[in-house]
């Protein structure tokens, strides 16, 4: 089986390596974030929550919590907000 990050549509086929692309994904979205680039930052923390939404772990979703909390200068965003609802109902994520 192989992982394929497509940039239409998101579709992964799981195997060994599945979490490890999601959580790296949470990781370099994060350090968009850090840099002020809200935009692909988000872009990548919901294709992280595409990969990590059909896994069990609890490393990874601290990947995504700290995400979230990279997320804090933007909480007022609608596009934020609905990523953290997501992340909430999917993964069992607080904000």
């Amino acid at each position: 089986m192989r992982c394929s990050i497509p940039r239409g549509r998101f579709d992964v086929t799981l195997n060994p390596f599945t979490r490890s692309v999601g959580m790296r994904l949470a990781i370099v979205g994060t350090a968009h974030l850090q840099a002020r680039d809200l935009a692909h930052g988000l872009k990548l923390g919901n294709r992280s929550v595409d990969i990590l939404a059909r896994v069990q772990s609890t490393r990874a979703k601290d990947y995504v919590r700290e995400f979230n909390a990279a997320l804090t200068p933007w909480r007022r965003e609608s596009a934020v907000r609905e990523f953290i609802h997501r992340t909430r109902k999917e993964l069992g994520v607080a904000a």
